[in-house]
């Protein structure tokens, strides 16, 4: 059975991984504009971004599961592999909160206050932290172990 994937990628895990960071970074922009001029739209925006990484987020983080049990993985590589699943979760876990609570709190007008929404919006760089971190350790798996490409002929 032909797959829908390109011939060099092991898995879809690689062509999806980049769509929460950027959502994510995108969320976390948007958010520090709306503190500055304070626009509804802005507002509308941010929390949709937040709900939008998290979604993203679970379907990369379930497209990693899936990949780890295709890829060969070296013995040196297993306690990155590990790390970078738990951090996975982690941010995957994190997010999820993140966008609940923003969602919850758009919901009942409370991001509009300046406390909350400067809240809100460390809690966005706190994101961008757990998200850095995971981000390193899949980015060690690739480029110092070699985990999940092709050698070229």
């Amino acid at each position: 059975m032909e797959t829908l994937l390109p011939e060099w990628a092991p898995n879809i895990h690689p062509l999806l991984v980049h769509f929460p960071i950027a959502i994510f970074i995108t969320a976390i922009v948007a958010d520090l504009s709306h503190l500055i001029w304070k626009k509804e739209w802005l507002r509308k925006t941010v929390t949709s971004l937040f709900v939008f990484a998290a979604l993203a987020a679970l379907i990369t983080y379930l497209s990693g599961k899936q990949a780890i049990d295709i890829v060969s993985v070296p013995m040196r590589a297993e306690l990155t592999a590990s790390h970078h699943a738990d951090w996975g979760l982690y941010t995957l876990l994190y997010f999820s909160v993140l966008a609940a609570t923003r969602a919850f709190l758009f919901w009942k007008g409370l991001d509009r206050k300046t406390g909350v929404a400067i809240l809100l919006f460390c809690g966005g760089l706190a994101g961008a932290v757990i998200l850095g971190k995971t981000a390193d350790l899949g980015g060690k798996l690739v480029y110092k172990y070699g985990v999940g490409i092709q050698k070229t002929k």
